[in-house]
């Protein structure tokens, strides 16, 4: 029986290595022979395990982003339709959407998408899904909801998520980041409120 492939085990240490260079030098420094001297490797084993600088790129965009799809999908999974919103807002604003290493390489994404409009297109695609996924939850929670504004409010919320997220790294009071948790929670209760009393005058 032949050895077990190091494949997999080789591109998890060149992405993990291609995030830490992007962090300290951005895209445009992170090289793939910079890339590689982080890793302990050769360019030439970057290209055979990952591919061209444009496969390194979504490879490491995929690398840094999925776990917050991941995280999201355990934080709703087994919860009940009308308990899926709540549980939302307490993800978008709760320590998995904490400021950490992998901020660093998602703003220099963002950075680099207003230059490179394949890039924009990627992180579009990931944040457009995002939305979506938020747009379901809402309709899911609050029946009489629909796309076009499931979409809006779905937006919302990543904006004050994100927003509060970022500016997270400055010397803002603590009580900044949970008073926008509680207005987002102030609008999930005036939203299923709304519905509610929207529903009801239509029975009558």
């Amino acid at each position: 029986m032949g050895r077990p492939s190091l494949a997999g085990q080789r591109r998890e240490q060149i992405l993990r290595a291609a995030a830490r260079s992007v962090a300290r030098h951005g895209l445009a420094g992170s090289t793939q022979e910079r890339i590689a001297e982080a890793a302990g490797m050769s360019r030439s084993h970057i290209r055979h395990y990952v591919g061209n600088r444009d496969q390194l790129i979504d490879a490491l965009w995929d690398h840094v982003i999925t776990p917050y799809f991941e995280s999201m999908e355990a934080a709703l999974a087994d919860r009940a339709a009308d308990e899926r919103l709540r549980a939302l807002v307490d993800f978008l604003f709760g320590p998995q959407m904490a400021r950490n290493e992998d901020d660093a390489v998602i703003e220099a994404f963002f950075s680099g998408a207003m230059h490179d409009v394949r890039l924009r297109g990627r992180v579009y695609d990931s944040y457009s899904r995002l939305e979506r996924e938020i747009a379901r939850t809402i309709r899911g929670a609050v029946p009489g909801c629909g796309s076009a504004e499931g979409l809006q409010l779905a937006y919302a919320f990543i904006c004050m998520a994100f927003g509060s997220s970022m500016l997270a790294s400055l010397p803002f009071p603590v009580t900044r980041h949970a008073g926008m948790k509680t207005l987002a929670l102030q609008l999930v209760a005036s939203l299923e409120a709304g519905h509610g009393g929207r529903d009801a005058a239509e029975v009558r």
